[in-house]
């Protein structure tokens, strides 16, 4: 854990604090943050790290959720979990039909009020940031 508080998330945490760069948290997990999701859907990651520890209000970005680390998780799942945990914008790419899958997942999450509507405003408020300076 030391290490990784010395190297690993330094460079990360850095332009966080000093920049408005967007950060691509992976679908990777690191146990000793949180053992159970990839850090692209852990709420405990990026609301305490990221958004937290680090201060990071800018935007935040998954990977492709139809990558196998995420979607073999079900892509239900991970869309309600990243939106839960304040990612801002979630990629599908590879493949574009799960788009709609995705956004019935979170559709459905809304409505049932499994997610924070003002997390999502303010979600919504960083994705255009960088676009009302223009």
């Amino acid at each position: 854990m030391k290490l990784l508080r010395a190297r690993g998330r330094k460079p990360f945490q850095d332009v966080s604090k000093h920049s408005d760069a967007a950060i691509m948290p992976g679908h990777v997990i690191l146990v000793e943050l949180d053992a159970e999701y990839p850090v692209s859907f852990s709420r405990k990651i990026v609301q305490q790290v990221i958004r937290g520890e680090w201060g990071c209000q800018g935007l935040l970005v998954t990977d492709d959720l139809t990558m196998g680390a995420a979607c073999n998780r079900g892509l239900c799942d991970a869309t309600v979990r990243a939106l839960g945990a304040s990612v801002d914008s979630l990629p599908i790419a590879f493949d574009q039909d799960k788009y709609f899958d995705a956004m019935h997942c979170a559709q459905q999450a809304a409505q049932c009020g499994a997610l924070d509507l003002s997390m999502l405003e303010r979600s919504s408020a960083r994705r255009l940031q960088p676009f009302a300076s223009q």
